[in-house]
């Protein structure tokens, strides 16, 4: 009988999942069907405000009033953001006109979406932050709300502000958020901080000056961004970056990442620091030894292409990895370095493999 009561029970648990399925399907159905019919509709009414405004007329302020109160929700937004992608596109004067006339609205929802909760504050600086308002909205009223935005304890919230910013922000209001997120100490990876940063296409020496003058007052996730950063997108920083390798104090990463800036931007100042580092064969320092036989690349001169040749011999897979690749980068052929390899065999395997192109026959040989 308990194993009949058991199988009964399953069917029962069962006939419920499947009802639940049934009825969740039928009101998501629902709900896309409302949202498609909401979408006709303001596609009618943003329509109208267009024709309007092409013909000379001053859209109606009721057209404002019916705008804000639905927007004053997240199904609002979604159903006149998709509305919105039927009537903005590129050299549309009257939708650039009317998105204007829509800022004092976008102030005030700013203002009311900061005080709901995280999601629908997510929501809000997501739909802003979209292409079709850039140059369209008030930018410097928005961007003092959307630092508060920043300081919000969810990650999504902190994320869509952070890229509204970066859409329509300028260089002190960005390291203001960043610097917010720096000493509240907010979850935010540095990955997305990162790449953040690199859609920013206002003044980056302005923004790059702003956050170095900050640098100290960072925690260390923060400043390696921020090294990362100004390696992608300036060449002018070779003295920061010195100072920062040469400093012993310094933490290891941010020491990496201004070897790796003085590897794409190289400095003659850079080369002896740099040598000591690739000549180092202690298996603890790989990592200094691995990403300065990258940098040195790009340094001429006898005595690099030695201590790179020398780190083929290295224990350590990266070193000789990235001393490979470098020797490759100067176009060394396998003939020029075969007899200083060719009694380790993974230094050769290496090396025959990178500079195969140089020299097939003599690779093969």
């Amino acid at each position: 009988m308990g194993s009949e009561y058991l199988l009964y029970g399953y069917g029962i648990i069962c006939f419920c999942m499947i009802a639940f399925n049934i009825v969740y399907s039928m009101i998501m159905n629902g709900r896309d069907h409302r949202l498609k019919e909401n979408v006709e509709k303001y596609d009618m009414i943003i329509k109208g405000a267009l024709d309007e405004i092409r013909e000379g007329r001053k859209v109606p302020a009721r057209h404002y009033r019916r705008m804000e109160r639905v927007l004053s929700s997240t199904l609002g937004l979604m159903t006149v953001e998709a509305a919105l992608v039927r009537h903005v596109e590129y050299g549309n004067e009257a939708a650039v006109e009317y998105l204007k006339s829509l800022g004092p609205i976008f102030i005030r929802l700013a203002k009311k979406y900061e005080k709901r909760e995280n999601l629908q504050a997510a929501y809000f600086a997501y739909f802003i932050a979209d292409e079709k308002f850039k140059g369209c909205l008030p930018a410097k009223e928005l961007q003092r709300i959307l630092i508060a935005y920043a300081a919000k304890d969810s990650f999504f919230c902190r994320v869509n502000a952070m890229r509204a910013l970066y859409a329509f922000g300028d260089a002190k209001s960005i390291a203001d958020a960043v610097t917010i997120c720096d000493r509240k100490d907010a979850f935010f990876h540095a990955k997305v901080l990162q790449d953040g940063l690199l859609t920013y296409h206002g003044n980056s020496d302005e923004l790059i000056s702003i956050l170095l003058k900050r640098y100290n007052s960072f925690n260390e996730a923060t400043q390696l961004v921020i090294l990362n950063y100004i390696r992608f997108e300036s060449d002018k920083y070779r003295d920061t970056m010195l100072e920062i390798m040469e400093n012993e104090e310094n933490e290891k990463e941010l020491r990496l990442a201004a070897i790796r800036y003085l590897g794409k931007y190289p400095d003659e100042r850079a080369r002896r620091t740099l040598i000591k580092f690739a000549s180092d064969k202690n298996c603890v320092n790989w990592d200094y030894t691995a990403v300065s036989a990258s940098a040195l690349a790009k340094y001429p001169g006898k005595d690099v292409t030695d201590v790179l040749v020398e780190a083929m011999l290295s224990t350590n897979w990266h070193v000789r990895n990235n001393a490979s690749k470098s020797l490759q980068a100067r176009g060394m052929r396998y003939s020029q370095v075969a007899d200083k390899v060719k009694n380790d065999k993974y230094a050769d395997e290496m090396l025959r493999y990178r500079l195969k192109d140089d020299n097939i026959a003599e690779a093969a040989s």
